[in-house]
Protein backbone atom coordinates (compact mmCIF):
# COMPACT_ATOMS: atom_id res chain seq x y z
CA UNK A 1 0.00 0.00 0.00
CA UNK A 2 1.24 3.49 -0.74
CA UNK A 3 2.39 5.84 1.97
CA UNK A 4 -0.50 7.11 4.08
CA UNK A 5 -1.86 10.51 3.27
CA UNK A 6 -2.61 12.92 6.10
CA UNK A 7 -6.27 13.77 6.54
CA UNK A 8 -7.35 17.36 6.43
CA UNK A 9 -10.05 18.33 8.90
CA UNK A 10 -12.94 19.93 7.06
CA UNK A 11 -16.69 20.14 7.49
CA UNK A 12 -16.88 16.67 5.94
CA UNK A 13 -14.32 15.12 8.30
CA UNK A 14 -15.30 15.53 11.93
CA UNK A 15 -12.71 15.42 14.72
CA UNK A 16 -13.72 13.43 17.77
CA UNK A 17 -11.69 12.68 20.89
CA UNK A 18 -12.00 9.47 22.88
CA UNK A 19 -9.88 7.35 25.20
CA UNK A 20 -7.86 4.47 23.81
CA UNK A 21 -10.25 1.79 25.06
CA UNK A 22 -13.24 3.50 23.46
CA UNK A 23 -11.25 3.80 20.22
CA UNK A 24 -10.40 0.09 20.25
CA UNK A 25 -14.02 -0.95 20.85
CA UNK A 26 -15.24 1.41 18.12
CA UNK A 27 -12.67 0.11 15.66
CA UNK A 28 -13.54 -3.51 16.40
CA UNK A 29 -17.34 -3.05 16.77
CA UNK A 30 -17.73 -6.72 17.83
CA UNK A 31 -21.01 -8.61 17.60
CA UNK A 32 -21.37 -8.61 21.39
CA UNK A 33 -19.58 -6.39 23.89
CA UNK A 34 -19.26 -7.09 27.61
CA UNK A 35 -17.24 -4.27 29.17
CA UNK A 36 -16.56 -4.04 32.91
CA UNK A 37 -14.99 -0.61 33.34
CA UNK A 38 -14.05 1.66 36.21
CA UNK A 39 -15.97 4.77 37.09
CA UNK A 40 -15.71 7.69 34.62
CA UNK A 41 -14.51 5.49 31.75
CA UNK A 42 -16.94 7.19 29.29
CA UNK A 43 -19.01 4.02 28.87
CA UNK A 44 -22.20 5.82 27.83
CA UNK A 45 -21.04 9.02 26.14
CA UNK A 46 -18.47 7.27 23.97
CA UNK A 47 -18.82 3.51 23.69
CA UNK A 48 -22.57 2.94 24.01
CA UNK A 49 -23.45 6.01 21.93
CA UNK A 50 -20.99 5.05 19.18
CA UNK A 51 -22.48 1.56 19.00
CA UNK A 52 -25.97 3.03 18.88
CA UNK A 53 -25.04 5.19 15.91
CA UNK A 54 -23.48 2.22 14.13
CA UNK A 55 -26.46 -0.08 14.59
CA UNK A 56 -28.94 2.65 13.62
CA UNK A 57 -27.27 2.82 10.19
CA UNK A 58 -26.59 -0.93 9.86
CA UNK A 59 -30.06 -2.16 10.87
CA UNK A 60 -32.66 0.28 9.51
CA UNK A 61 -36.11 -0.51 10.85
CA UNK A 62 -34.89 -3.01 13.45
CA UNK A 63 -36.42 -3.21 16.95
CA UNK A 64 -33.90 -3.41 19.80
CA UNK A 65 -34.35 -3.48 23.59
CA UNK A 66 -32.61 -1.17 26.05
CA UNK A 67 -32.73 -2.67 29.55
CA UNK A 68 -32.42 -1.01 32.98
CA UNK A 69 -32.84 -2.27 36.52
CA UNK A 70 -35.67 0.08 37.56
CA UNK A 71 -38.15 2.27 35.73
CA UNK A 72 -37.16 5.21 37.93
CA UNK A 73 -33.47 4.93 37.03
CA UNK A 74 -34.37 4.47 33.39
CA UNK A 75 -36.33 7.74 33.20
CA UNK A 76 -34.20 9.80 35.56
CA UNK A 77 -30.63 8.77 34.66
CA UNK A 78 -30.16 6.30 31.83
CA UNK A 79 -32.17 7.92 29.03
CA UNK A 80 -30.79 11.43 29.81
CA UNK A 81 -27.24 9.99 29.72
CA UNK A 82 -27.92 8.40 26.34
CA UNK A 83 -29.32 11.69 25.06
CA UNK A 84 -26.17 13.49 26.26
CA UNK A 85 -23.94 10.91 24.59
CA UNK A 86 -25.72 11.17 21.25
CA UNK A 87 -25.69 14.96 21.49
CA UNK A 88 -21.89 14.92 21.90
CA UNK A 89 -21.75 12.86 18.70
CA UNK A 90 -23.89 15.38 16.83
CA UNK A 91 -27.32 13.74 16.96
CA UNK A 92 -30.23 15.81 18.24
CA UNK A 93 -33.70 14.97 19.47
CA UNK A 94 -36.37 15.78 16.89
CA UNK A 95 -33.85 15.61 14.06
CA UNK A 96 -32.27 12.17 14.39
CA UNK A 97 -34.63 10.54 16.90
CA UNK A 98 -37.73 11.06 19.04
CA UNK A 99 -38.63 9.64 22.45
CA UNK A 100 -42.08 8.87 23.86
CA UNK A 101 -43.83 10.23 20.79
CA UNK A 102 -45.04 9.07 17.43
CA UNK A 103 -42.28 9.54 14.82
CA UNK A 104 -42.78 11.12 11.39
CA UNK A 105 -44.57 8.93 8.88
CA UNK A 106 -41.42 8.53 6.79
CA UNK A 107 -39.63 7.03 9.80
CA UNK A 108 -42.58 4.76 10.57
CA UNK A 109 -42.60 3.47 7.00
CA UNK A 110 -39.03 2.23 7.51
CA UNK A 111 -39.86 0.32 10.71
CA UNK A 112 -39.98 -3.45 10.31
CA UNK A 113 -41.93 -4.01 13.52
CA UNK A 114 -45.46 -2.74 14.16
CA UNK A 115 -45.84 -0.29 17.03
CA UNK A 116 -49.04 1.36 18.25
CA UNK A 117 -47.87 2.69 21.64
CA UNK A 118 -45.00 5.12 21.68
CA UNK A 119 -44.40 5.51 25.42
CA UNK A 120 -40.99 4.11 26.47
CA UNK A 121 -39.78 3.97 22.87
CA UNK A 122 -37.00 5.76 21.02
CA UNK A 123 -37.33 5.88 17.24
CA UNK A 124 -34.55 6.94 14.84
CA UNK A 125 -34.67 8.40 11.33
CA UNK A 126 -33.78 5.03 9.76
CA UNK A 127 -36.76 3.37 11.45
CA UNK A 128 -34.46 1.69 13.97
CA UNK A 129 -36.13 1.78 17.39
CA UNK A 130 -35.53 0.99 21.05
CA UNK A 131 -38.07 -0.27 23.55
CA UNK A 132 -36.95 0.80 27.03
CA UNK A 133 -37.53 -2.05 29.48
CA UNK A 134 -36.97 -2.03 33.24
CA UNK A 135 -36.61 -5.32 35.09
CA UNK A 136 -38.99 -4.11 37.81
CA UNK A 137 -41.58 -3.51 35.09
CA UNK A 138 -40.80 -6.20 32.55
CA UNK A 139 -44.36 -6.10 31.20
CA UNK A 140 -43.27 -3.17 28.98
CA UNK A 141 -41.57 -5.63 26.67
CA UNK A 142 -44.03 -8.51 27.06
CA UNK A 143 -44.98 -10.30 23.84
CA UNK A 144 -42.39 -8.54 21.69
CA UNK A 145 -39.35 -9.74 19.80
CA UNK A 146 -36.06 -7.91 19.40
CA UNK A 147 -33.06 -8.09 17.12
CA UNK A 148 -30.56 -7.16 19.85
CA UNK A 149 -30.21 -5.73 23.35
CA UNK A 150 -28.33 -2.90 25.08
CA UNK A 151 -27.87 -2.50 28.83
CA UNK A 152 -25.82 -0.29 31.14
CA UNK A 153 -24.96 -0.91 34.82
CA UNK A 154 -25.87 -4.56 34.41
CA UNK A 155 -24.42 -5.38 37.84
CA UNK A 156 -27.88 -4.46 39.14
CA UNK A 157 -29.64 -6.97 36.84
CA UNK A 158 -30.80 -10.17 38.56
CA UNK A 159 -29.48 -12.93 36.31
CA UNK A 160 -32.74 -14.88 36.14
CA UNK A 161 -34.83 -11.85 35.15
CA UNK A 162 -32.35 -10.74 32.51
CA UNK A 163 -31.99 -14.26 31.11
CA UNK A 164 -35.75 -14.49 30.70
CA UNK A 165 -35.76 -11.21 28.80
CA UNK A 166 -32.99 -12.46 26.49
CA UNK A 167 -35.38 -15.12 25.23
CA UNK A 168 -37.17 -12.32 23.35
CA UNK A 169 -33.94 -11.41 21.48
CA UNK A 170 -34.68 -13.72 18.58
CA UNK A 171 -37.01 -11.94 16.18
CA UNK A 172 -37.04 -10.99 12.50
CA UNK A 173 -34.45 -13.54 11.40
CA UNK A 174 -35.55 -13.41 7.76
CA UNK A 175 -34.90 -9.65 7.62
CA UNK A 176 -31.86 -9.33 9.89
CA UNK A 177 -30.44 -12.83 10.20
CA UNK A 178 -27.42 -11.96 8.04
CA UNK A 179 -26.62 -8.79 9.98
CA UNK A 180 -23.65 -8.68 12.33
CA UNK A 181 -26.04 -7.23 14.92
CA UNK A 182 -28.54 -10.11 14.88
CA UNK A 183 -29.06 -11.30 18.49
CA UNK A 184 -26.20 -9.05 19.64
CA UNK A 185 -25.61 -7.94 23.23
CA UNK A 186 -24.04 -4.69 24.37
CA UNK A 187 -23.61 -4.76 28.15
CA UNK A 188 -21.51 -2.43 30.27
CA UNK A 189 -21.08 -1.92 34.02
CA UNK A 190 -18.78 -1.01 36.85
CA UNK A 191 -17.15 -3.95 38.59
CA UNK A 192 -19.81 -5.79 40.62
CA UNK A 193 -19.11 -5.83 44.35
CA UNK A 194 -20.21 -9.16 45.86
CA UNK A 195 -20.31 -7.50 49.29
CA UNK A 196 -23.10 -5.17 48.12
CA UNK A 197 -26.52 -6.77 48.31
CA UNK A 198 -28.36 -6.44 45.04
CA UNK A 199 -25.20 -6.43 42.90
CA UNK A 200 -24.74 -9.46 40.66
CA UNK A 201 -21.48 -10.66 39.14
CA UNK A 202 -22.90 -12.98 36.47
CA UNK A 203 -21.34 -10.83 33.75
CA UNK A 204 -17.92 -12.12 34.83
CA UNK A 205 -18.95 -15.58 33.63
CA UNK A 206 -19.21 -14.21 30.09
CA UNK A 207 -15.41 -14.00 29.91
CA UNK A 208 -15.47 -17.63 28.76
CA UNK A 209 -17.11 -16.47 25.52
CA UNK A 210 -13.85 -14.80 24.48
CA UNK A 211 -12.23 -16.60 21.55
CA UNK A 212 -8.74 -15.13 21.57
CA UNK A 213 -7.85 -16.18 18.03
CA UNK A 214 -11.00 -14.66 16.56
CA UNK A 215 -10.62 -11.50 18.64
CA UNK A 216 -7.03 -11.09 17.46
CA UNK A 217 -8.12 -11.61 13.85
CA UNK A 218 -10.87 -9.00 14.30
CA UNK A 219 -8.41 -6.51 15.77
CA UNK A 220 -6.03 -6.98 12.85
CA UNK A 221 -8.83 -6.61 10.31
CA UNK A 222 -10.11 -3.53 12.14
CA UNK A 223 -6.75 -1.77 12.03
CA UNK A 224 -6.23 -2.51 8.34
CA UNK A 225 -9.79 -1.47 7.47
CA UNK A 226 -9.33 1.78 9.39
CA UNK A 227 -6.12 2.48 7.47
CA UNK A 228 -7.90 1.90 4.15
CA UNK A 229 -10.67 4.31 5.17
CA UNK A 230 -8.11 6.96 6.04
CA UNK A 231 -6.35 6.37 2.73
CA UNK A 232 -9.59 6.65 0.75
CA UNK A 233 -10.71 9.87 2.47
CA UNK A 234 -7.24 11.37 1.98
CA UNK A 235 -7.27 10.48 -1.75
CA UNK A 236 -10.82 11.82 -2.06
CA UNK A 237 -9.76 15.10 -0.49
CA UNK A 238 -6.74 15.24 -2.76
CA UNK A 239 -8.89 14.68 -5.86
CA UNK A 240 -11.53 17.24 -4.85
CA UNK A 241 -8.87 19.82 -4.06
CA UNK A 242 -7.14 19.23 -7.41
CA UNK A 243 -10.47 19.44 -9.26
CA UNK A 244 -11.21 22.77 -7.60
CA UNK A 245 -7.82 24.16 -8.55
CA UNK A 246 -8.14 22.85 -12.12
CA UNK A 247 -11.15 25.12 -12.69
CA UNK A 248 -8.85 28.10 -12.78
CA UNK A 249 -5.57 26.44 -13.75
CA UNK A 250 -5.75 24.49 -17.01
CA UNK A 251 -2.28 22.99 -16.49
CA UNK A 252 -3.63 20.88 -13.61
CA UNK A 253 -6.43 19.22 -15.58
CA UNK A 254 -4.08 16.60 -17.02
CA UNK A 255 -3.48 15.28 -13.49
CA UNK A 256 -7.18 14.71 -12.78
CA UNK A 257 -7.50 11.23 -14.44
CA UNK A 258 -4.59 9.83 -12.42
CA UNK A 259 -5.91 11.37 -9.18
CA UNK A 260 -9.35 9.94 -9.92
CA UNK A 261 -7.90 6.50 -10.66
CA UNK A 262 -5.92 6.57 -7.40
CA UNK A 263 -9.04 7.58 -5.50
CA UNK A 264 -11.12 4.78 -7.04
CA UNK A 265 -8.38 2.25 -6.30
CA UNK A 266 -8.33 3.36 -2.65
CA UNK A 267 -12.13 3.09 -2.55
CA UNK A 268 -12.12 -0.48 -3.90
CA UNK A 269 -9.43 -1.44 -1.40
CA UNK A 270 -11.50 0.06 1.41
CA UNK A 271 -14.65 -1.76 0.30
CA UNK A 272 -12.75 -5.05 0.05
CA UNK A 273 -11.47 -4.68 3.63
CA UNK A 274 -14.87 -3.54 4.84
CA UNK A 275 -16.29 -6.92 3.79
CA UNK A 276 -13.44 -8.70 5.58
CA UNK A 277 -13.98 -6.57 8.70
CA UNK A 278 -17.71 -7.33 8.73
CA UNK A 279 -17.00 -11.03 8.28
CA UNK A 280 -14.50 -11.00 11.14
CA UNK A 281 -17.05 -9.36 13.47
CA UNK A 282 -19.74 -12.00 13.09
CA UNK A 283 -20.51 -13.90 16.33
CA UNK A 284 -17.39 -12.52 18.04
CA UNK A 285 -17.88 -11.64 21.70
CA UNK A 286 -15.45 -9.28 23.38
CA UNK A 287 -15.28 -9.36 27.18
CA UNK A 288 -12.85 -6.92 28.79
CA UNK A 289 -12.13 -5.52 32.24
CA UNK A 290 -10.47 -2.12 32.51
CA UNK A 291 -9.87 0.45 35.23
CA UNK A 292 -10.66 4.15 35.16
CA UNK A 293 -7.09 4.72 34.00
CA UNK A 294 -8.20 4.09 30.40
CA UNK A 295 -9.63 7.62 30.60
CA UNK A 296 -6.62 9.13 32.39
CA UNK A 297 -5.86 11.63 29.63
CA UNK A 298 -9.33 13.11 29.97
CA UNK A 299 -9.76 12.86 33.75
CA UNK A 300 -6.30 14.20 34.55
CA UNK A 301 -3.89 13.44 37.35
CA UNK A 302 -5.79 15.57 39.86
CA UNK A 303 -8.90 13.41 39.57
CA UNK A 304 -7.03 10.25 40.49
CA UNK A 305 -5.06 12.02 43.22
CA UNK A 306 -8.29 13.21 44.80
CA UNK A 307 -9.83 9.76 44.61
CA UNK A 308 -6.85 7.81 45.91
CA UNK A 309 -5.13 10.06 48.44
CA UNK A 310 -7.08 8.55 51.34
CA UNK A 311 -6.44 4.92 50.44
CA UNK A 312 -8.06 2.40 48.14
CA UNK A 313 -10.89 1.11 50.32
CA UNK A 314 -14.02 1.20 48.19
CA UNK A 315 -12.12 2.38 45.12
CA UNK A 316 -10.37 -0.90 44.41
CA UNK A 317 -13.67 -2.02 42.93
CA UNK A 318 -15.09 1.23 41.51
CA UNK A 319 -11.91 2.68 39.97
CA UNK A 320 -9.38 -0.15 39.67
CA UNK A 321 -12.00 -2.82 38.81
CA UNK A 322 -10.66 -5.21 41.45
CA UNK A 323 -13.19 -7.49 43.14
CA UNK A 324 -13.07 -6.71 46.89
CA UNK A 325 -13.63 -9.31 49.55
CA UNK A 326 -15.10 -8.56 52.97
CA UNK A 327 -15.63 -11.44 55.39
CA UNK A 328 -18.98 -11.56 57.20
CA UNK A 329 -17.17 -11.44 60.56
CA UNK A 330 -15.72 -8.04 59.59
CA UNK A 331 -19.12 -6.49 58.81
CA UNK A 332 -20.68 -4.29 61.46
CA UNK A 333 -24.15 -5.13 60.13
CA UNK A 334 -23.24 -8.79 59.85
CA UNK A 335 -26.81 -10.12 59.53
CA UNK A 336 -27.69 -7.77 56.68
CA UNK A 337 -29.26 -9.62 53.74
CA UNK A 338 -31.54 -8.81 50.81
CA UNK A 339 -34.57 -9.64 52.96
CA UNK A 340 -33.89 -6.40 54.86
CA UNK A 341 -34.59 -4.39 51.67
CA UNK A 342 -37.55 -3.93 49.38
CA UNK A 343 -37.43 -3.18 45.65
CA UNK A 344 -40.98 -2.09 44.85
CA UNK A 345 -40.87 1.34 46.48
CA UNK A 346 -41.60 3.33 43.30
CA UNK A 347 -45.02 4.11 41.88
CA UNK A 348 -44.03 3.73 38.23
CA UNK A 349 -47.38 5.03 37.00
CA UNK A 350 -46.56 8.37 38.67
CA UNK A 351 -43.12 8.50 37.03
CA UNK A 352 -44.66 7.70 33.66
CA UNK A 353 -46.85 10.80 33.84
CA UNK A 354 -43.81 13.10 34.00
CA UNK A 355 -41.16 13.98 31.38
CA UNK A 356 -37.80 12.24 31.19
CA UNK A 357 -35.36 13.64 33.75
CA UNK A 358 -38.16 14.88 36.05
CA UNK A 359 -36.88 15.72 39.53
CA UNK A 360 -38.88 13.27 41.59
CA UNK A 361 -40.81 14.10 44.76
CA UNK A 362 -42.50 12.03 47.44
CA UNK A 363 -45.47 11.19 45.20
CA UNK A 364 -43.37 8.35 43.74
CA UNK A 365 -43.09 6.57 47.13
CA UNK A 366 -45.43 3.59 47.20
CA UNK A 367 -45.37 3.09 50.96
CA UNK A 368 -45.51 6.71 52.12
CA UNK A 369 -48.77 7.59 53.89
CA UNK A 370 -49.07 11.33 53.25
CA UNK A 371 -51.82 11.66 55.85
CA UNK A 372 -49.47 10.65 58.69
CA UNK A 373 -46.40 12.38 60.18
CA UNK A 374 -42.93 11.46 58.93
CA UNK A 375 -40.16 10.30 61.26
CA UNK A 376 -36.51 10.98 60.52
CA UNK A 377 -33.04 10.30 61.87
CA UNK A 378 -30.30 12.87 61.35
CA UNK A 379 -26.53 12.85 61.68
CA UNK A 380 -24.40 16.00 61.56
CA UNK A 381 -20.91 14.89 60.60
CA UNK A 382 -18.76 15.88 57.63
CA UNK A 383 -21.91 15.39 55.61
CA UNK A 384 -25.39 16.20 56.88
CA UNK A 385 -27.57 13.11 56.55
CA UNK A 386 -31.25 12.32 57.03
CA UNK A 387 -33.25 9.11 56.61
CA UNK A 388 -37.06 9.13 56.61
CA UNK A 389 -39.33 6.37 57.82
CA UNK A 390 -42.83 5.37 58.80
CA UNK A 391 -44.09 2.43 60.82
CA UNK A 392 -47.14 0.41 59.86
CA UNK A 393 -48.00 -2.33 62.31
CA UNK A 394 -44.83 -4.31 63.00
CA UNK A 395 -43.03 -3.04 59.89
CA UNK A 396 -40.77 0.00 59.89
CA UNK A 397 -39.90 1.15 56.37
CA UNK A 398 -36.99 3.48 55.60
CA UNK A 399 -38.48 5.36 52.67
CA UNK A 400 -35.89 7.91 51.55
CA UNK A 401 -32.44 9.35 52.23
CA UNK A 402 -31.27 12.95 51.80
CA UNK A 403 -27.85 14.47 52.43
CA UNK A 404 -25.62 17.42 51.65
CA UNK A 405 -21.84 17.57 51.23
CA UNK A 406 -19.53 20.48 52.06
CA UNK A 407 -19.70 23.35 51.30
CA UNK A 408 -23.49 22.86 51.39
CA UNK A 409 -25.01 23.18 54.84
CA UNK A 410 -28.23 22.75 56.79
CA UNK A 411 -30.03 25.34 54.64
CA UNK A 412 -29.51 23.27 51.48
CA UNK A 413 -30.52 20.05 53.28
CA UNK A 414 -33.72 21.69 54.51
CA UNK A 415 -34.43 22.98 50.99
CA UNK A 416 -34.06 19.45 49.61
CA UNK A 417 -36.51 18.17 52.22
CA UNK A 418 -39.04 20.94 51.56
CA UNK A 419 -38.91 20.34 47.80
CA UNK A 420 -39.12 16.56 47.96
CA UNK A 421 -41.90 16.34 50.54
CA UNK A 422 -43.88 19.36 49.32
CA UNK A 423 -46.89 17.20 48.30
CA UNK A 424 -47.01 15.57 51.78
CA UNK A 425 -50.33 16.41 53.48
CA UNK A 426 -49.64 15.96 57.22
CA UNK A 427 -46.65 18.27 57.55
CA UNK A 428 -45.28 17.01 60.86
CA UNK A 429 -41.67 15.79 61.06
CA UNK A 430 -40.53 13.91 64.17
CA UNK A 431 -36.76 14.28 64.25
CA UNK A 432 -34.34 11.95 66.11
CA UNK A 433 -30.68 12.86 66.31
CA UNK A 434 -27.42 12.65 68.25
CA UNK A 435 -27.45 14.41 71.61
CA UNK A 436 -24.33 16.35 70.52
CA UNK A 437 -26.58 18.31 68.16
CA UNK A 438 -28.01 20.04 71.27
CA UNK A 439 -24.61 21.12 72.59
CA UNK A 440 -25.23 24.85 72.00
CA UNK A 441 -28.96 24.93 72.62
CA UNK A 442 -28.70 27.78 75.15
CA UNK A 443 -27.45 30.18 72.50
CA UNK A 444 -29.71 28.84 69.75
CA UNK A 445 -26.80 27.55 67.67
CA UNK A 446 -27.31 23.79 67.99
CA UNK A 447 -27.82 21.84 64.77
CA UNK A 448 -31.15 20.37 65.87
CA UNK A 449 -32.68 23.81 66.42
CA UNK A 450 -31.10 25.07 63.19
CA UNK A 451 -32.54 22.34 60.96
CA UNK A 452 -35.92 22.74 62.69
CA UNK A 453 -35.90 26.47 61.87
CA UNK A 454 -34.77 25.93 58.27
CA UNK A 455 -37.50 23.34 57.60
CA UNK A 456 -40.25 25.44 59.16
CA UNK A 457 -39.13 28.60 57.31
CA UNK A 458 -37.76 28.77 53.78
CA UNK A 459 -34.76 30.81 52.64
CA UNK A 460 -36.94 33.95 52.34
CA UNK A 461 -38.26 33.55 55.87
CA UNK A 462 -41.73 32.38 54.81
CA UNK A 463 -43.49 29.60 56.71
CA UNK A 464 -43.46 26.28 54.87
CA UNK A 465 -46.31 24.71 56.84
CA UNK A 466 -44.01 22.10 58.37
CA UNK A 467 -43.82 21.51 62.12
CA UNK A 468 -40.63 19.84 63.35
CA UNK A 469 -40.75 18.02 66.69
CA UNK A 470 -37.36 17.45 68.33
CA UNK A 471 -37.65 13.95 69.78
CA UNK A 472 -34.16 13.38 71.23
CA UNK A 473 -34.08 15.98 74.03
CA UNK A 474 -32.60 14.18 77.03
CA UNK A 475 -31.55 11.18 74.94
CA UNK A 476 -28.51 9.39 76.31
CA UNK A 477 -25.46 8.39 74.33
CA UNK A 478 -26.05 5.38 72.07
CA UNK A 479 -22.94 3.24 72.35
CA UNK A 480 -21.50 1.62 69.27
CA UNK A 481 -21.45 -1.83 70.89
CA UNK A 482 -25.11 -1.54 71.82
CA UNK A 483 -25.90 -0.59 68.22
CA UNK A 484 -23.94 -3.63 67.01
CA UNK A 485 -25.84 -6.06 69.23
CA UNK A 486 -29.25 -4.49 68.62
CA UNK A 487 -28.90 -4.55 64.84
CA UNK A 488 -27.71 -8.17 64.95
CA UNK A 489 -31.09 -9.06 66.43
CA UNK A 490 -33.10 -6.61 64.31
CA UNK A 491 -31.63 -7.58 60.93
CA UNK A 492 -31.91 -11.28 61.74
CA UNK A 493 -35.66 -10.81 62.22
CA UNK A 494 -35.55 -11.75 65.92
CA UNK A 495 -37.46 -8.66 67.09
CA UNK A 496 -40.60 -8.93 64.98
CA UNK A 497 -42.86 -9.85 67.91
CA UNK A 498 -41.05 -7.80 70.50
CA UNK A 499 -40.62 -4.65 68.39
CA UNK A 500 -40.74 -4.57 64.59
CA UNK A 501 -39.17 -5.64 61.30
CA UNK A 502 -36.92 -3.15 59.47
CA UNK A 503 -37.24 -2.80 55.68
CA UNK A 504 -35.16 -0.33 53.64
CA UNK A 505 -35.94 0.95 50.14
CA UNK A 506 -32.88 -0.22 48.22
CA UNK A 507 -33.38 2.24 45.36
CA UNK A 508 -34.41 5.36 47.30
CA UNK A 509 -31.72 4.73 49.94
CA UNK A 510 -28.76 3.51 47.82
CA UNK A 511 -26.07 5.22 49.89
CA UNK A 512 -27.47 4.00 53.20
CA UNK A 513 -27.47 0.50 51.72
CA UNK A 514 -23.87 0.89 50.56
CA UNK A 515 -22.68 2.17 53.95
CA UNK A 516 -24.34 -0.72 55.78
CA UNK A 517 -22.65 -3.18 53.43
CA UNK A 518 -19.12 -1.82 53.83
CA UNK A 519 -19.03 -0.58 57.45
CA UNK A 520 -16.48 -2.63 59.36
CA UNK A 521 -16.00 -3.58 62.98
CA UNK A 522 -13.05 -3.00 65.24
CA UNK A 523 -12.29 -4.22 68.75
CA UNK A 524 -12.13 -1.64 71.53
CA UNK A 525 -10.35 -2.35 74.81
CA UNK A 526 -11.80 -0.87 78.00
CA UNK A 527 -8.84 0.68 79.83
CA UNK A 528 -10.38 0.21 83.27
CA UNK A 529 -10.86 -3.57 83.20
CA UNK A 530 -9.19 -4.54 79.88
CA UNK A 531 -12.46 -5.99 78.61
CA UNK A 532 -13.04 -6.02 74.85
CA UNK A 533 -16.07 -5.07 72.82
CA UNK A 534 -16.97 -4.79 69.15
CA UNK A 535 -17.56 -1.22 67.93
CA UNK A 536 -18.04 0.56 64.60
CA UNK A 537 -14.98 1.44 62.51
CA UNK A 538 -15.27 5.18 61.67
CA UNK A 539 -12.26 5.71 59.39
CA UNK A 540 -14.61 6.13 56.41
CA UNK A 541 -15.77 9.47 57.84
CA UNK A 542 -12.34 10.95 56.99
CA UNK A 543 -12.45 10.08 53.31
CA UNK A 544 -12.55 12.71 50.54
CA UNK A 545 -15.89 14.49 50.35
CA UNK A 546 -17.10 12.78 47.18
CA UNK A 547 -16.66 9.36 48.77
CA UNK A 548 -18.56 10.07 51.98
CA UNK A 549 -22.09 9.10 50.84
CA UNK A 550 -21.21 5.49 50.02
CA UNK A 551 -18.25 4.79 52.30
CA UNK A 552 -18.69 6.80 55.52
CA UNK A 553 -20.95 5.90 58.45
CA UNK A 554 -23.01 9.10 58.41
CA UNK A 555 -26.25 7.69 57.01
CA UNK A 556 -25.97 4.59 59.20
CA UNK A 557 -25.67 6.87 62.23
CA UNK A 558 -28.77 8.74 61.09
CA UNK A 559 -30.56 5.37 60.93
CA UNK A 560 -29.26 4.52 64.40
CA UNK A 561 -30.77 7.66 65.91
CA UNK A 562 -34.09 7.01 64.16
CA UNK A 563 -34.31 3.41 65.37
CA UNK A 564 -32.60 3.32 68.79
CA UNK A 565 -34.99 5.45 70.79
CA UNK A 566 -35.26 5.33 74.57
CA UNK A 567 -38.47 3.30 74.54
CA UNK A 568 -37.14 0.92 71.87
CA UNK A 569 -33.97 0.22 73.83
CA UNK A 570 -35.95 -0.29 77.04
CA UNK A 571 -38.24 -2.89 75.44
CA UNK A 572 -35.28 -4.65 73.87
CA UNK A 573 -33.42 -4.77 77.16
CA UNK A 574 -36.27 -6.61 78.86
CA UNK A 575 -35.54 -9.66 76.78
CA UNK A 576 -31.76 -9.28 77.10
CA UNK A 577 -29.68 -9.01 80.22
CA UNK A 578 -28.11 -5.70 79.12
CA UNK A 579 -27.17 -2.84 81.42
CA UNK A 580 -28.37 0.65 80.61
CA UNK A 581 -24.76 1.79 81.02
CA UNK A 582 -24.13 0.42 77.53
CA UNK A 583 -25.66 3.52 76.03
CA UNK A 584 -25.67 6.23 78.73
Amino acid sequence: MTRKKKLKTTNDVEVRYSNWMAQLITLMMPWSLYWVAGRASAKTVQVLSERVQEVVHDCPGAPFAWVADTYSDLRKNIIPSLIDGLSMLGWQMGVHYVIDQEPPQAWRDRMYNVNTKWTDTMTFFTGFNFTFISLDRASIGAGRSYVGVFGDEVKYFPEEKFTNLLKAVRGFRVKYGNSVWYRSRTLTTDMPNPNHLGEYDWILKLAKQNDKKRILLLMQASFVYNDTRREYVARLQQYEELAEQARTDASLRARLPEAHRTMELAKRTMERWEKRWISARRSVSFFFISSSYVNADVLGEDWFAGELDEGLEGLACNVLSIIPKLEATEMFYCNLTLKNFYADGFLNEVIERHPIGWEQDCTVLRYLDTSRPIEAGMDAGNMLSMVFLQQTGHVVRVLKELYTLPPQSARELADKFIAYFRPHKRKILKLYYDRSMNNYKRVNQDMATTIKKYIEFDAEGRRTGWQVQLMSLGQGNIGSNLEYRFFMDLLAGNLERQLFVLLIDQYNCPNLKSEMEVTRTKVKVNQSDQSKMVVKEKTGDKLPTARLPKESTNLTDALKYAILRKDTIRVWQRGHNISASSFI
